[in-house]
């Protein structure tokens, strides 16, 4: 549905002491303290070498035996891991296909000098992952009253305050307490002072829209407090929300053109950026 699509995989703070397992790749630093990007799954038969949020040393299939050293390097075999490289930019996000823009929100994770990578949260879900970016984008959901998909959120956020940024394949929504971005298709980056989480869409058919699972990282300076930890984490509460609605969207998704409150602004411009960029 995309070809390459951009987005952020994990934070620097992810292999500070060894490599990083996502749902894709394994996250390495070779010879040159460079980071690079290792396939997960065993090129011999497609067995995965690790689980995604582990950290790992040398790489070993268990299927077969097959072994690599922690730069991908084959040990006992003549099969190569390596599968492309990836940017860290000035944020300690590690990118795919995604050039960091000159804005505030760069400026604040470049200020997190001393987070450390602290859990990893996973789901899944039969719905339409694009009616899920779709929420994601969308505002306008966030009311008061009764039976609304986040019962709580409308009590804590005056949408009336948000202030809302557009960029080139990226929204910004800032609250009082930090900001909610959106990088087209898949990757949401949250931050509150102290915290960051990073959670992306995995689809399970690039080519069919209902049926995905999610990541969710989280990490910390060690300084936050633990109270401030349990509060930051109840974003995985309020997006379990948002996949309860979009199971609910049976249909196929189609993009809003015209929005009819300010709060759907930035469903118009996912929107726009979906049109201009499906296959």
């Amino acid at each position: 549905m995309f070809t390459n699509p951009p987005g952020i995989l994990a934070h620097l703070a992810a292999i500070k002491t060894a490599n990083f397992v996502t749902p894709k790749y394994i996250i390495s630093k070779d010879k040159e303290n460079q980071v690079q990007l290792l396939n997960r799954f065993c090129p011999h038969r497609m067995f995965p070498l690790a689980e995604p949020g582990q950290h790992i040393e040398n790489i070993r299939c268990s299927f077969h035996g097959l072994e690599w050293d922690k730069t991908g390097i084959p040990i006992n075999n003549n099969k190569n891991l390596s599968c492309g490289s990836v940017n860290v930019g000035r944020s300690g996000l590690v990118m795919k296909n995604l050039v960091e823009p000159n804005h505030k929100w760069v400026e604040d994770l470049a200020s997190e000098t001393n987070l450390e990578y602290s859990k990893q949260m996973t789901g899944k879900s039969d719905g339409s992952w694009l009616w899920m970016m779709d929420i994601q984008a969308d505002l306008f959901h966030i009311q008061q009253g009764k039976n609304c998909v986040h019962p709580d959120l409308s009590y804590t956020t005056d949408t009336d305050k948000l202030i809302m940024e557009e960029g080139d394949g990226w929204v910004l929504q800032t609250c009082s307490t930090g900001w909610w971005l959106f990088v087209y298709p898949f990757t949401f980056v949250e931050w509150s002072a102290g915290c960051v989480a990073i959670n992306y869409t995995v689809p399970n058919d690039i080519n069919n829209e209902f049926g995905y699972s999610w990541v969710t990282q989280f990490y910390y300076d060690l300084t936050t407090a633990s109270e401030k930890r349990d509060w930051f984490e109840t974003l995985e509460d309020v997006f379990h929300e948002d996949v309860n609605a979009s199971s609910k969207q049976k249909v196929n998704y189609f993009p809003l053109i015209t929005a009819n409150n300010r709060l759907e602004d930035h469903c118009v411009h996912f929107g726009k950026w979906f049109t201009a960029n499906k296959n």
